[in-house]
């Protein structure tokens, strides 16, 4: 699991679908899924230009207003609602690969990282000042421990002497920075930054990431660069949460020190719809129970898919069929029979697939997860999540995952998964 460092400045912050028919059946039956009670908006991708009002009759018109160019972003105040339809053009444009992804994938990374993007978009410059001030303790902790993009873009010295502190910056250098990397115009401590005699303090500490997916995808205009992508949460004990999609607008900035300034951020809610699931073979319904393939969709830890054949089920598979040819990223993997504790560990569970992607095939070994007594199905699916990616998206409508490890329970041999998101 990817650990990333995080600056610190204040203690405050560390604190602060129908299934196909089924195959052949277990010997040992429908009980060998053993059975007990169970466990008992974000923003659109775009909103419409903005309606033009045509002049009545006799009047004159309005002179038009003059087309921003490229050398004028740095300068313009742009509101939500043009950033908004800003990301809208962008998505219905084609990817791009620019010469400075690199810095603008970091400069992603320190937004996500920084956790400053609510249930609905913000403009950088313009959040409160605590979320100003997370972003800048992200910001100085890419200076330190990140990206080449950042190294060094400050002097920061070691604290001495009366500061207890690790780091010192120049006040001025800081601030300089801050407004080039997302327009902040007057920097003013937060209740736990530290700025005295013209030097700002630092404090660095551990921290759980956030993850920008690695594959995300680029647009750009003569105005904007957008960067857009699946994004979890991932933290040091191996717990994944899949957040939606991510969309990071960066106006160009021929004034700032990295060509661009972060200019508004927002999350969509985007799982790719599946229509239904084809399996291979799978458990027949126990009582009220049932074990098939629409249960990986359901969005329902305490519901399972079982394989049905001897043995761990090995070379089985689930073919989950999309509403339409989309670009595809990945898929999540919640491993393992999640409803309880005591299912989770009589049965099996997945140690190595291979999925094919409508063509483009990723073979990958599934880490094992953990689970505890006491444990509900929701922390349970959130500690056995894994995710499997592709290197560049691939337009699809068909996804195939094929068990090729797997390991058995302590009482049953049955592989069990209890869901499956494509993004």
């Amino acid at each position: 699991m990817m650990k990333i460092i995080v600056i610190m400045l204040c203690a405050m912050l560390l604190a602060g679908c129908a299934p196909a028919p089924s195959g052949s059946a277990d010997p040992h039956g429908p009980e060998a899924v053993e059975e007990e009670g169970q466990e008992d908006g974000r923003k659109s991708s775009g909103q419409d230009d903005l309606d033009v009002m045509e002049p009545a009759d006799g009047e004159p018109a309005a002179p038009e207003e003059p087309e921003p160019r490229a050398e004028d972003a740095g300068d313009m105040i742009f509101t939500e609602e043009e950033c908004e339809n800003a990301i809208g053009r962008l998505l219905d444009s084609e990817p791009v690969h620019p010469a400075n992804a690199e810095l603008l994938k970091e400069m992603g990374q320190i937004v996500t990282v920084s956790k400053v993007i609510g249930a609905y978009g913000e403009i950088f410059s313009k959040m409160d000042n605590e979320k100003r001030a997370r972003l800048r303790y992200q910001i100085l902790s890419d200076v330190m421990w990140g990206g080449p993009e950042f190294e060094n873009a400050i002097d920061i010295e070691p604290a001495e002497g009366r500061y207890e502190a690790d780091g010192i910056a120049d006040l001025e250098d800081a601030e300089a920075l801050f407004r080039d990397v997302y327009g902040e115009e007057h920097f003013t401590p937060a209740a736990y930054e530290r700025a005295e005699n013209g030097k700002l303090l630092l404090s660095f500490a551990d921290g759980d990431p956030w993850v920008l997916a690695e594959h995300v995808q680029f647009f750009e205009d003569d105005l904007f660069y957008l960067l857009s992508g699946p994004a979890f949460y991932e933290d040091n004990s191996g717990a994944t949460e899949y957040e939606g999609y991510v969309d990071i607008l960066l106006a160009r900035n021929p004034d700032s020190r990295f060509g661009v300034t972060l200019l508004y951020g927002r999350y969509r809610d985007v799982i790719v719809p599946v229509v239904s699931v084809e399996t291979s073979t799978e458990q027949p319904p126990s009582g009220n129970k049932t074990y098939s393939g629409a249960n990986l969709v359901d969005g329902d830890p305490e519901t399972v898919w079982a394989e049905g054949v001897p043995g761990t089920g090995v070379g089985e598979t689930v073919t989950l069929h999309l509403d339409k040819k989309r670009p595809v990223f990945g898929v999540l993997i919640t491993n393992g029979y999640t409803a309880g504790y005591d299912l989770y560990e009589k049965n099996g569970m997945l140690t190595a697939v291979s999925v094919d992607f409508g063509g483009e095939t990723v073979e990958a070994e599934i880490p094992e997860g953990y689970g505890y007594e006491g444990y509900s199905p929701e922390d349970l699916a959130e500690c056995n999540r894994s995710r499997v990616e592709l290197d560049e998206p691939v337009v699809t409508d068909t996804v195939t995952i094929t068990i090729t490890g797997a390991r058995k329970g302590t009482k049953y041999d049955d592989t069990c998964v209890s869901e499956l998101i494509v993004y």
